[in-house]
């Protein structure tokens, strides 16, 4: 065990990546153990990635980018703008909406902060807004991308931890929105403090048509939680049934998707599913060793030596993973903490669903902490604004968002009313 830590910290330091850090120590640990035969680890690589729920990751992501290339961006910044431009902050209000309707189709961040980035930064600062404000609260509200379902974190989860992905679907619907609703109060706040312009108040008609006009993408987040709710098919068969309904919108209704720029979003989709699962398999024999070894009941026992109260151990742990989050993305960090976290929440009585909520909402902040944040760097390469200017605005939405941390955290019923409510769990 002692190889297994050195190795995985060592590749780490080494700026190794992570995959190779998974798989290395993975590999290390069972040379020299003799625990884990050669034929196992390979057996266990390949069959980490031999489920059918994570067919759900690469269909998801091919949705997002086909209708992202479809042109939903300006008609849903267009409609965002009409509703609520005449608020004080309105262009900061019209990019939050903005960003949680984008979330709920392609659902992760870093394409949430660069589609409508592109658009609404731009407008902002033509408009008499800070840049550095405006970019910060988009790299914040992307983050309600990996939250409001559906959500490539969420399955992570899911599968790794062997929970339901349609209870963690439904249970991160009122977090997102809440995260949404204090950025929009923060937005009012300085709004009023800087005096931002507002739009003025367009008429109920124009509303209308662009509410029409987005419609396809608007719908789009209903028809995959109600296909699931209502048992017409699964998680992974809803990420399919996405895949070609984004495929008729944009060549039938937007008409901006043909043949010509397919093979882009294809390979764009093939690179990011190629990565995460990559990882995945990498991560099976880790959580293996992890879970043979038994490394949560370690922990456990080393806990409840320092104290039995959940409240404590769910602040060590957010204190834990805003931490691993800083210097490691979403997706491998869930691959790493899940396998120990999820056994140490259920022998704590800790719904497994609101521990899954905690832990994606928690890592997604690493996504905007300076200074290796995705997020960040994403929005200044598309935006040319400094990294270091960024990074000192983002800090007051960031200080935001732990607000909102702190509500999903101590507050489980917004993670597991929904879930409960329609699925009894």
């Amino acid at each position: 065990m002692i190889v297994f830590l050195v190795t995985f910290i060592g590749l780490l330091c080494i700026s190794a990546p992570i995959i190779v850090a998974l798989g290395g120590c993975s590999l290390a640990y069972a040379l020299i153990s003799g625990n884990m035969p050669i034929t196992t680890l390979i057996q266990t690589t390949f069959g980490g990635l031999a489920t059918f729920p994570l067919l759900a990751i690469p269909l998801f992501m091919l949705a997002g980018n086909l209708m992202n290339e479809g042109g939903i961006t300006q008609d849903l910044v267009r409609f965002a703008r009409l509703l609520l431009g005449h608020i004080r902050g309105g262009l900061g209000h019209a990019t939050i909406l903005a960003c949680a309707i984008f979330a709920a189709i392609s659902g992760a961040a870093v394409a949430t902060a660069v589609a409508i980035g592109m658009v609404m930064i731009p407008a902002m600062k033509k408009a008499g807004y800070d840049e550095d404000m405006g970019a910060a609260l988009t790299c914040t509200a992307a983050c309600m991308g990996p939250i409001i379902p559906p959500s490539i974190p969420f399955i992570i989860y899911g599968v790794t931890a062997n929970v339901s992905i349609g209870a963690l679907f439904l249970g991160g619907v009122f977090p997102g929105l809440l995260l949404g609703a204090a950025l929009m109060v923060y937005m009012y706040y300085v709004a009023v403090k800087r005096d931002y312009p507002r739009d003025g108040k367009a008429p109920w008609r124009d509303i209308l048509i662009a509410a029409v006009k987005a419609l396809p993408a608007l719908f789009m987040p209903f028809l995959i939680l109600g296909g699931i709710l209502s048992g017409m098919f699964t998680p992974t068969e809803a990420a399919g049934i996405a895949v070609v309904y984004s495929t008729f919108v944009g060549v039938v209704v937007y008409r901006r998707l043909n043949f010509r720029n397919l093979p882009n979003v294809l390979l764009k989709a093939g690179l990011e599913s190629g990565m995460v699962m990559l990882l995945i398999a990498m991560s099976e024999p880790f959580a293996w060793i992890v879970a043979v070894d038994q490394i949560p009941q370690l922990l456990i026992d080393w806990i409840s030596t320092l104290t039995t109260s959940p409240w404590l151990i769910l602040l060590f742990i957010n204190i834990l993973l805003l931490l691993i989050g800083i210097p490691i993305e979403t997706a491998p960090a869930l691959v790493i903490v899940t396998p120990v976290l999820a056994p140490i929440a259920v022998s704590l009585g800790i719904d497994p669903v609101h521990m899954g909520i905690v832990i994606c909402l928690n890592l997604v902040l690493g996504l905007i902490t300076p200074p290796v944040g995705a997020v960040l760097f994403a929005v200044c390469g598309s935006t040319g604004l400094s990294l270091d200017r960024l990074s000192r605005a983002i800090w007051a939405p960031f200080f935001v968002s732990l607000v909102v941390l702190v509500i999903v955290t101590y507050v489980p019923w917004l993670s597991t009313f929904l879930p409960k409510f329609f699925m009894g769990r």
